[in-house]
């Protein structure tokens, strides 16, 4: 697909959602490349919404065939999975409940109600914010309902998993330090983050973010990776929705909070380009500003790129030094030799036990090579293209 044709398509997926959303006539959205959208919406995780969006707008019925059953099957796995894991996560809180262990639901879980029908939002994951001192009990409940521990974060959270498709993130804290100032400050600020949570009434040890707070969190959530491999457009469409049903915010306050995180300028443009990408028509043209962020995001994709991600590190190594030779270099060692505070999450008993690290590098050699060699080899040839002129200035923010 071209340039110019990917642009319409974008453009297409863009009136037809904010059509479906805002309930304006149909005539609005020309008729688009159906298997170019469904590209598109799958790579935003967006297919189950571009499916309600087509259905509304009476655009289906144009469809060739096997592509509207695409459209229909991911909207219906959407539904089911949500309707399965909704269920799911009501049991494992009742079950919190009984043991006396605090949480508090977050991100997506949250999110899927802002939408205009149930399951138009797809999803990977269940994230919960838990007792941190409660973290091995938590373990071991998973464990007995079923789940296999995925991943363990000694600082953040552990990723637990149940076939089909039940993924839950167990947080004990929101962020982890990784090297950038924004991180270092997310952790600063959500230190004692139960201070910040609103007890529920419903219940005795279930807690929630304010309105306010937890946008504020979503935004800092999905700069987090806007700065790392990338957000894709679900992410603006979420902020858009949020901000669309929670009008009656306090944004003294949240810009308050904002600026402590030093995101107040992110947000108005992230917000800026929500409303001229899903608001109701007539929208004005975008900024420079708007059109490279959208750029970045739409090449992003929902969870980032190996390509992305590696153009970020050079964009930060590159402010610590302006060779771009030693640039290089010291990406290269970051990645091969990881500094100290990784070893804590990812592999604890070398993080105590300096002789051990060797044979971590040996390993993270081998899987980097046999394992994860097509991703670290494109991390690879983006940084090794990076040119020093390239500031971090080129993704707004």
């Amino acid at each position: 697909m071209n340039s110019e044709s990917l642009e319409k398509t974008y453009d297409t997926l863009y009136c037809l959602l904010a059509a479906w959303i805002h309930n304006v006539p149909a005539e609005m959205v020309e008729m688009p490349d159906f298997e170019a959208l469904g590209e598109i919406a799958d790579k935003h995780s967006l297919t189950a919404a571009a499916c309600f969006a087509l259905e509304y707008t009476g655009l289906m019925a144009q469809c060739p065939a096997e592509t509207a059953g695409r459209f229909q099957e991911k909207k219906v796995q959407s539904i089911r999975k949500t309707l399965l894991v909704d269920a799911e996560r009501e049991k494992l809180l009742a079950l919190l409940e009984k043991k006396g262990i605090w949480y508090a639901p977050l991100k997506g879980v949250t999110l899927n109600s802002l939408y205009p029908r149930y399951g138009a939002r797809q999803f990977a994951d269940n994230d919960i914010l838990i007792d941190a001192d409660q973290w091995q009990e938590i373990r071991n409940f998973m464990k007995l309902q079923g789940y296999r521990a995925e991943s363990m974060s000694q600082r953040v959270h552990g990723a637990y998993y149940k076939p089909p498709f039940y993924i839950f993130e167990m947080h004990r804290a929101l962020f982890a330090e990784e090297g950038s100032a924004f991180l270092s400050g997310c952790v600063s600020y959500y230190r004692n983050v139960k201070e910040r949570l609103v007890k529920d009434t419903a219940n005795e040890f279930g807690y929630h973010f304010s309105s306010e707070d937890h946008y504020v969190y979503l935004l800092a959530h999905i700069y987090k990776h806007y700065i790392g491999g990338g957000t894709g457009l679900r992410s603006v469409l979420d902020v858009y929705l949020y901000r669309q049903t929670q009008s009656g915010m306090n944004r003294t306050y949240v810009m308050e909070e904002l600026k402590k995180l030093g995101l107040e300028n992110f947000e108005l443009l992230f917000c800026s380009l929500g409303e001229k990408l899903f608001g109701p028509p007539p929208v004005s043209a975008l900024t420079e500003a708007e059109r490279k962020m959208l750029t970045w995001i739409e090449a992003s994709g929902v969870y980032g790129t190996a390509e992305h991600r590696a153009q970020n590190d050079m964009r930060r190594l590159q402010q610590e030094d302006i060779n771009p030779a030693k640039v290089r270099a010291r990406y290269l060692l970051e990645r091969m030799f990881p500094g100290r505070e990784w070893y804590r999450d990812n592999a604890p008993f070398a993080y105590h036990n300096r002789w051990a690290r060797p044979f971590v590098w040996a390993y993270r050699l081998f899987r980097g090579v046999f394992i994860n060699g097509r991703v670290n080899l494109k991390m690879l040839i983006s940084a090794m293209r990076w040119k020093q002129s390239e500031s971090r200035e080129d993704i707004p923010r």
